[in-house]
């Protein structure tokens, strides 16, 4: 049983860690108006995130226009 709350523990933490991560990705582009490649650098810099977790935090970039 033990082991049950322990994996329930981490799920929650990865959760949690997922939405910082995507709230921090917010802030980053809406008030830094970064384009999406800036922000990317920024996540591989202060996170060890694969590509693969950052596509599961859809994270999209509506107004993202190369100039």
């Amino acid at each position: 049983m033990n082991s049950k709350n322990t994996n329930k523990t981490i799920k929650i933490d990865n959760m949690r860690m997922k939405d910082i991560i995507a709230q921090l990705t917010d802030i980053i582009y809406l008030l830094c108006e970064a384009k999406e490649n800036d922000i990317m650098i920024i996540l591989n810099q202060f996170t060890n995130l694969s590509a693969e977790e950052r596509n599961t935090l859809n994270l999209v970039f509506s107004h993202d226009v190369s100039k």
